[in-house]
């Protein structure tokens, strides 16, 4: 009787699973130079490599998913005629028992449109690099990756900008941080 009342309560103890913060993404996927969603855009989940889901955003460019701690994710989003961009978010680190709230992050993809002698490519890199902390809920965001990247990008987006000057979102000659244009993020 003893022995299986200690292994009843051994089960009790090791199935009790930790919890914490847990990322929800929100998302919304707009034209780079219209600003306007982009309804129906593809948006790829990949999880420690492996494709985990595919949403399509609503009418008004919208998506949310739910990210499970523990986890080195992918977000790669695209829309038909629309260079694709994506950016990383590792969800690792410790967790508190009986913590189950959730943590918001709010990311904005600006996708430009493929346009003739533009080479779009460049956006196949991740433009950001997240780090969801699960005991504090709490996303940082590598501004070395982001500083390593920005002159090729902005360079990149001069030109852009230089061949098709009807847009309403120039990005030559703007003195910002990448992310404030390319990847918009909160909490």
């Amino acid at each position: 009787m003893r022995t299986l009342l200690a292994l009843i309560i051994a089960l009790l103890a090791f199935s009790h699973e930790a919890e914490a913060f847990r990322l929800r993404l929100n998302g919304m996927v707009t034209d780079h130079g219209t600003q306007q969603p982009l309804a129906s855009a593809r948006v790829r989940i990949y999880k420690d490599g492996v494709i985990q889901r595919v949403l399509i955003t609503n009418g008004a460019g919208k998506y949310s998913i739910s990210l499970e701690n523990q986890g080195a994710y992918v977000i790669r989003v695209d829309a038909p005629g629309h260079q694709g961009k994506c950016i990383t978010v590792d969800t690792h680190g410790m967790e508190w028992e009986g913590d189950g709230r959730t943590s918001n992050l709010e990311i904005e993809m600006r996708l430009p449109a493929f346009r003739d002698g533009i080479d779009l490519s460049f956006f196949d890199l991740p433009l950001g690099m997240a780090y969801f902390e699960p005991a504090t809920g709490l996303t940082r965001w590598s501004v070395k990756y982001e500083r390593s990247i920005t002159a090729d990008v902005l360079e990149l987006m001069a030109d852009y900008d230089q061949h098709y000057p009807g847009l309403l979102q120039p990005t030559a000659g703007i003195r910002t941080e990448l992310s404030s244009y390319l990847v918009l993020h909160g909490r």
